[in-house]
């Protein structure tokens, strides 16, 4: 009878790790603080730079089973103003508060997850992804005018998923991606400004950008779920190339967007159910 005991025991202790990892689909909803930093590679003494806490939020859709396939839909939106650092192009430096951002993110990943322990899961994934920021609004000063611009491209996330049971109802992860981008766009509303002026297109030079995160999971019943996850994610674009300026039907000039390097870092805190 003992030994049967201290056997029911043994296997208990060790299912309990598996209990943890959710199995079949979930539905994530948050909220979400993001620091944004954003600079541009421009020789001195003209820069820009624009960094800042942005408040946001976040839905996520999972499907997830041992040995099957598995996929992931995430979608975030965040809206805030920061500051802006830099100079005219005249190089006369320039500084405000209220620099207006809306960031938006949709990412879909397809991939399969492969049952390495009792305890431990591990997911290669390939997926679709696209980015959209508003940058900035219109304002007329007699230093500077400022105005809107519109980027938007696509990038193809790999990476890799790892999940782990600590115990019946704690387990943490990790995922770590390169995000390869393409299609990379921006217009610039120059006639927010100036009635006349054309509003540009640029093709953005395409760059690789890096996604890491840490999801921790703490199960409340049986079906929901706390979740917390700090992430970091690092993104760059290459140099347009040159679009006219042009005033009515006229060519007057033109421009390139600088090449740029964003660090993002930030929490996630939502409630998870899985059915």
């Amino acid at each position: 009878m003992r030994r049967n005991v201290m056997a029911l025991v043994a296997i208990l202790v060790f299912a309990f790790p598996c209990l943890a990892l959710a199995e079949g689909s979930s539905l994530d909803v948050g909220l979400m603080s993001e620091y944004f930093d954003y600079k541009e590679d421009l020789n001195a003494p003209l820069k820009s730079t624009e960094s800042g806490w942005l408040p946001g939020a976040y839905l996520t859709y999972t499907y997830q089973k041992k040995m099957n396939f598995y996929t992931k839909a995430h979608l975030e939106y965040l809206s805030g103003d920061i500051t802006f650092d830099g100079t005219t192009q005249g190089g006369t430096p320039v500084s405000f508060t209220d620099s207006s951002q809306k960031l938006f993110k949709l990412e879909w990943d397809l991939g399969y997850t492969f049952n390495i322990g009792g305890a431990f899961q591990l997911t290669p994934y390939v997926g679709y992804g696209y980015r959209y920021w508003q940058r900035g609004k219109t304002k007329i000063t007699p230093t500077y005018r400022s105005y809107e611009e519109e980027y938007s491209w696509s990038y193809v996330p790999v990476g890799i998923r790892a999940d782990y049971a600590i115990n019946s109802q704690l387990s943490v992860g990790g995922t770590m991606a390169v995000n390869i981008m393409f299609n990379g766009k921006m217009k610039a509303k120059l006639s927010q400004v100036v009635a006349g002026l054309n509003d540009p297109d640029f093709d953005l030079g395409n760059k690789t950008g890096f996604y890491t995160e840490l999801p921790i999971t703490y199960k409340i019943t049986r079906n929901w779920a706390i979740v917390g996850t700090p992430w970091y994610e690092y993104s760059a674009i290459g140099q347009s190339d040159n679009a006219n300026i042009t005033f009515g039907n006229t060519v007057i000039g033109y421009a390139y967007e600088p090449a740029s390097k964003t660090h993002q870092y930030g929490f996630r805190l939502g409630a998870s159910y899985t059915f």
